[in-house]
């Protein structure tokens, strides 16, 4: 399938309390959630569904549909 994951994958991060997008980078892979890197700061995402994944910083919730 289309949806194979590798580190160093470019991914749009969006926060949802924002509705902004951010250029991210996925920098570690687990079988339940992957880290990606934007700007220089490391968001921990949680798979929540397939090829759906759920994180927040700051106080703010991200999320990166791959």
């Amino acid at each position: 399938g289309g949806d194979f994951m590798h580190l160093d994958q470019k991914v749009t991060v969006n926060c949802t309390d924002r509705d902004t997008q951010n250029d991210g980078k996925i920098i570690r892979i687990y079988p339940n959630g992957i880290d990606v890197e934007v700007s220089g700061t490391i968001i921990k995402l949680k798979k929540t569904k397939p090829n759906f994944y759920v994180g927040s910083m700051a106080g703010l919730e991200f999320f990166v549909k791959t």
